[in-house]
This record gives C-alpha cells, structure tokens and sequence, in this order.
C-alpha cells in the first residue's frame, strides 16, 4: 500500500508535468525527440534508465486489481518494454517517436492523456481519493 501511494506520487506528478510539457512546448518537445534520435549512446541509456526503472516497478509492484494501483503497474511495463525495444529496436522506436511527436493531434492527444493518468494518480497518491 505504501509503495503504490509513492509511486502514484511519483508517476503522478510526473506524468502531469510531462503532458503540460507536451501540451504547451510542442516544438521544443519535436527537437529534443528528433536531436536525441541522432546520439545513439542517448538511446542506449534511455533503453537502460526505461529497463531498470520498469523492472523495478515490475518486480515490486506487479499489482493486477481493478483499482488505481493497476495504474503504476502498467507504467512500470510500458517503461520495461519501451527500454527493452531501445536495445534491441533502436530505430525503429524512434521513427515512430518521431512521427508521433510531429503529428500535432497526437501529440495534443499524449499530452492530455498524460495530464489526466497524471492528475488521477497524483489525487490518489497524496490520500485525496481516500
């Protein structure tokens, strides 16, 4: 209980800066995803912060209830998959980032997605769901 309340904490307050981002600096966003797709040791240590954190939420946290805590399991996976796809898939994973990043209603979609999952998990996180 304690674990799922820090990573909703956790994940929340970042999710919900990270679609603000996303949602008010669109373009900073596309150069980053584009500069980055260009450093291929960038992506090397991507893929192994995704794979380390995802493993550690994975193998901590592996709750499957329909409840909020599913929330942080699932981030846990998307993050393990998307670095084990960083080692293995490199370029492919960042010709998709790519396009998402300059279609402007997927990006808009991702940053309102991320501003609700982030909202969400940060009211219950802090007791405000309780």
């Amino acid at each position: 209980m304690e674990f799922s309340l820090l990573l909703a904490q956790v994940i929340g307050l970042y999710l919900l800066l990270e679609g603000l981002v996303i949602l008010t600096q669109r373009k900073f966003v596309m150069n980053v995803v584009a500069d980055m797709s260009n450093h291929k040791s960038m992506l090397y240590v991507l893929g192994a912060m995704l794979t380390i954190l995802g493993l550690l939420i994975v193998l901590n946290h592996n709750v499957w209830e329909s409840t909020w805590r599913v929330v942080p399991t699932i981030v846990g996976w998307a993050m393990l998959i998307k670095g084990v796809m960083l080692f293995f898939v490199p370029k492919m994973v960042m010709n998709k980032a790519r396009r998402f990043a300059k279609n402007r209603n997927m990006a808009v979609l991702a940053g309102m997605i991320a501003v609700v999952v982030g909202a969400y998990l940060t009211y219950q996180g802090f007791g405000l769901g309780a």
